[in-house]
């Protein structure tokens, strides 16, 4: 009889050892398959539309080269995608949705500097990994939550300056946004002109939204430049502003940035914009594997050739997934740290390696439009 209770006893407790064990009480844990959820802001209106329709086709490729091979971690990726519009407030407004409402802890974005900028204190201060494919401005270089795969403007402007001088060219005017972005590239541009022999001759500025750009060309007219530096809005407005220095007289060398590199700029202004010279920051003609495979993929969906805002979108999504892939999805100091172990990875825009800030170093080339084509010349 005592034999009896004692095991009936002994059975009760195993099933309750048993019970623990199911509900959690052991080691093992079962591997989440929720989707991992990384936010996006993009321009999708406004002056920076097209940049930010072209970040969007890159990201939505990643996404489908992810997923389709089964996810990181056997988890897929949805992108929650947010417009900033261009304008700054519009941009915090949406990265706080991200993070406070969908609880997102890594955005991509955005497609445009200034939003960038004042993106970048409001996820270091809620630790949100922000990482841009666009945003170059030398001023956000920090150890902190931001990352970006675009090479600095100090980087592309310093070989563009010495092409100029290396060309001929003494005297360069100046006209630019009254931007981060156009301040950063005219300030960069002016210490390496000058560094390298040259003279910035005058300097002048407009709103980002401006269409009629004929009081500052006036001025800058008087200066008498050999070269003119187009900081205007990325794509049109670029050609606007050269087609309005031409009909009043204008008649020299055309500096622009790397959104010179822009289908809609070349398709509204053709020849008005021809010999355009500017830096760029991607090789779609590279032999790498991983750019090989990019382009014919890219090309094969949308029947066009990429761009580097396509390509630095592309790599943005697949070095996060690297990152996440090694220490999961759920700590973002242990992300943050994965990704600054980035090293020589192959991805769409070459080989690239992130720095102690979070930088990453391409070789830039010096690039004209040449009959409607974008064409290297050094």
């Amino acid at each position: 009889m005592k034999a009896t209770k004692t095991i009936g006893i002994l059975l009760v407790l195993a099933l309750i050892a048993w019970g623990l064990l199911s509900l959690g009480g052991g080691n093992k844990q079962v591997a989440s398959t929720e989707p991992i959820k990384i936010g996006v802001v993009v321009s999708q209106t406004g002056v920076g539309s097209y940049v930010g329709e072209q970040s969007l086709r890159g990201l939505n490729l990643a996404v489908d080269s992810i997923n389709s091979a089964g996810g990181i971690n056997g988890r897929k990726i949805e992108l929650i995608v947010e417009d900033s519009k261009a304008a700054p407030a519009t941009a915090v407004t949406v990265l706080k949705k991200l993070t406070d409402i969908d609880g997102v802890k890594i955005v991509i974005g955005d497609s445009w500097n200034s939003t960038t900028e004042a993106m970048v204190p409001v996820a270091n201060s809620s630790k949100t990994l922000l990482i841009s494919p666009v945003a170059s401005l030398d001023s956000l270089s920090a150890d902190d939550y931001f990352f970006r795969t675009i090479p600095v403007t100090n980087d592309m402007i310093v070989p563009l300056a010495e092409f100029a001088v290396k060309a001929g060219i003494k005297k360069v005017a100046i006209l630019r946004q009254n931007t981060p972005f156009g301040i950063e590239h005219a300030t960069d541009f002016k210490k390496a002109f000058e560094q390298a022999g040259g003279i910035i001759v005058s300097e002048e500025s407009f709103d980002l939204t401006t269409t009629d750009y004929r009081s500052q060309i006036t001025k800058v007219k008087a200066s008498n430049p050999e070269a003119i530096f187009d900081l205007a809005a990325t794509g049109p407005s670029t050609g606007l502003l050269i087609k309005q220095a031409k009909d009043l007289g204008v008649d020299v060398k055309w500096f622009g940035s790397y959104g010179s590199e822009n289908g809609a700029l070349v398709k509204e202004y053709g020849l008005v914009i021809e010999g355009l010279t500017y830096p760029y920051p991607y090789n779609g003609q590279s032999d790498d594997a991983a750019v090989k495979t990019f382009v014919a993929a890219y090309s094969q969906k949308y029947d066009q050739t990429p761009d580097f805002v396509v390509a630095n979108s592309y790599d943005a999504l697949q070095v996060v997934a690297s990152a996440i892939k090694q220490v999961g999805a759920d700590d973002v100091s242990k992300i943050k740290s994965a990704l600054l172990g980035i090293r020589d990875f192959h991805g769409a825009s070459g080989v690239l390696s992130l720095d102690q800030n979070g930088d990453v170093k391409k070789p830039i080339m010096i690039k004209q439009i040449i009959g409607g084509q974008f064409v290297e010349v050094e």
